[in-house]
């Protein structure tokens, strides 16, 4: 799990640091920079999965701007190259400092990443390749290895010995470097869901991140999948029975004989007659479409471990989102998933439960200079009112003071 996250130099943010629960919600007014934290920790994923190409930023969520506008223009006049974004979890430190590429400003590249192969390549080369016993002995010690040590790696280091053969053994040792030093699971398959109605009713459309888009592309192919794999049965169950929040809901189902480019669900109203046919997801209200898009990413093995939802109030009655943020914080637990949400409903907020610690309560705002802050909302046991009334009261800020 991650426990903290650092940006800097990042759009609003100059330097802001979260200590992360399971479950967070960041809450503040418009364009105090919320989306901006989210667009922060994807930047750091894609530099975790070594892809930060703009066409994997787009489909993690980031919103594509020139390179120029991704840094933070709060520099008194002194422009910083480079953005910074660290995460802690309870095994080690991540730091990605990225720095356009030189030669393709719209190709970022992890300066971190850079000096730590060049410093392995110099080691390397001094150890095995120069007749220097003063500095071979201080690059064991910069490595904290030993003679014993040495002995072993000569070992492994007997074919490679010239600077052409030394640059095949980096090529070959690069993926595990990487991998071991710059690199996180958890963090690289992050990203950044924003569903839209009119991406959950086309049920042709895939998606270029699997099981699902961040508009929600690839649900019903996904569903599919779920019925075909007989492995999948707890999983699917789980999902429907997720569903029961809506009063009018009875159950889904997949069409059988579907050909294999047919997505479809049949979703049977309780209140409707018994004879009456099923209907599928071009007729049923956007509410169930958002609901079982929730459902699926948080019950699901194969969703990320790791990820946000911009905007997860979006089309749902306020008591639904009362108890959809109760059930997604539970589910998030029981599946070992850690998610940011941001949100404008205060409903959302009374689903929170922060005397669990691992529901985290954030409000975003802007400083006096503009930077973007972000304070945690520590739980009190003598508090009477509901969280809703206490961000709309104005006790924890988060709201407009300019009318």
């Amino acid at each position: 799990m991650i426990q903290s996250i650092q940006i800097k130099n990042f759009k609003s943010i100059v330097d802001l640091s979260l200590d992360l629960g399971t479950f967070n919600v960041l809450i503040g007014e418009n364009g105090c920079g919320k989306s901006n934290i989210l667009e922060a920790v994807a930047f750091g994923a894609a530099s975790s999965a070594d892809k930060l190409d703009y066409e994997f930023l787009g489909s993690r969520g980031i919103r594509i701007t020139n390179p120029e506008f991704m840094f933070s223009a709060f520099t008194n006049g002194r422009k910083k190259k480079s953005i910074a974004i660290n995460f802690t979890t309870k095994e080690k430190h991540y730091n990605f400092d990225l720095v356009n590429d030189s030669n393709n400003l719209k190709k970022w590249t992890n300066r971190n990443k850079e000096i730590g192969l060049k410093n392995i390549e110099r080691l390397v080369k001094t150890i095995f390749l120069k007749d220097d016993e003063t500095n071979k002995e201080k690059a064991l010690v910069e490595l904290n290895k030993g003679k014993d040590d040495l002995l072993k790696i000569s070992e492994i280091m007997k074919q490679y010995k010239n600077e052409f053969d030394l640059k095949e053994f980096i090529a070959n040792i690069y993926p595990i470097i990487h991998e071991k030093t710059f690199s996180n699971p958890d963090i690289s398959n992050y990203v950044i869901y924003s569903p839209e109605q009119s991406s959950l009713r086309i049920f042709e459309e895939t998606t270029q991140i699997y099981p699902l888009g961040i508009k929600g592309e690839g649900l019903f192919q996904y569903l599919k999948e779920l019925v075909i794999s007989k492995g999948n049965k707890k999983t699917l169950n789980d999902i429907k029975q997720n569903l029961i929040l809506l009063d009018w809901y009875e159950s889904f189902d997949i069409p059988e004989n579907l050909m294999q480019n047919e997505f479809s669900l049949k979703i049977k109203d309780k209140y409707l007659n018994k004879n009456l046919q099923y209907f599928d997801q071009r007729s049923t209200n956007e509410g169930f479409l958002y609901l079982l898009f929730y459902s699926t990413l948080f019950i699901s093995k194969t969703t990320p471990t790791f990820f946000a939802i911009d905007n997860i109030d979006a089309s749902l009655n306020p008591k639904l989102c009362m108890q959809l943020t109760k059930n997604l914080a539970a589910l998030a637990k029981k599946n070992k998933k850690q998610v940011i949400i941001t949100t404008q409903n205060p409903a959302i907020l009374d689903g929170l439960n922060l005397g669990d610690d691992g529901q985290r309560l954030f409000v975003i705002r802007r400083n006096e200079e503009g930077h973007t802050k972000a304070n945690r909302i520590e739980f009190k046991p003598n508090r009477k009112m509901k969280l809703s009334e206490v961000w709309t009261n104005g006790f924890i800020g988060g709201l407009p003071e300019n009318f």
